[in-house]
């Protein structure tokens, strides 16, 4: 009997494991390429209807849903925060909820809808943002806090906070009809959220709006 060729076993034993590591590796490729992603976009001007068709136009974008936006001023305690306010259809906008009030009353009392990092922007009058102790504590009791929003036209309204949003985490958000209620011709649509098809086409579509000025998350 002849001898056994071990070093022709090693050899095939590691093509074998490389044909598996490239079908695994093809294999995720291909997941990731029909993966649908959201990529959350802001202009800091107003979106006018050709500027939408444009961002239609971007490889794997199925989809576009328009937020608008109003510049308010926040006081939350002895904290105030200037910030530009995001006007969603709560429902069908891609919110991820750490925390969310069941049934809220709208009337004239602005709803607002807080991403968990977004507190740490406030300030008081020395310019000292709040720790985090306060921030968990605010997170925790937000039902219960007391806020009131300044517009552009300076009308101040008292405020409460109808839920906590994991992702996106930075923003701060209401109600699209609401804040058309409420704020009128100050509202403008300046972003919204692309929905892109495949991996490649979602890192493209970023780059290319990063490019054009938006501000992509």
């Amino acid at each position: 009997m002849g001898k056994r060729n071990i070093y022709k076993d090693i050899v095939c034993i590691a093509a074998s494991c490389l044909l598996i590591m490239l079908a695994v590796h093809a294999g995720n490729f291909w997941m990731q390429q029909r993966k649908s992603y959201e990529v959350i976009l802001q202009s800091q001007s107003e979106l006018t209807e050709d500027v939408v068709k444009e961002i239609g136009k971007l490889e794997g974008v199925y989809g576009f849903v328009p937020n608008s936006s109003c510049n308010v001023n926040i006081r939350l305690q002895e904290y105030v925060l200037e910030t530009t306010l995001i006007g969603v259809d709560v429902s069908s906008y891609p919110l991820k909820w750490k925390a969310a009030q069941e049934e809220i009353c709208l009337a004239n009392t602005p709803i607002l809808f807080f991403g968990q990092e977004s507190f740490v922007a406030f300030a008081d009058n020395n310019g000292n943002n709040p720790g985090r102790s306060r921030i968990v504590e605010w997170i925790e009791k937000y039902q219960d806090l007391q806020l009131t929003v300044t517009g552009e036209d300076g009308r101040e309204r008292s405020a409460k906070i109808g839920g906590i949003v994991e992702e996106p985490s930075s923003g701060i958000y209401m109600g699209q009809s609401q804040m058309a209620g409420l704020y009128g011709t100050a509202v403008q649509t300046t972003g919204g959220c692309a929905m892109i098809q495949g991996e490649r086409n979602m890192q493209s579509a970023k780059e290319i709006l990063s490019q054009a000025g938006f501000q992509v998350e």
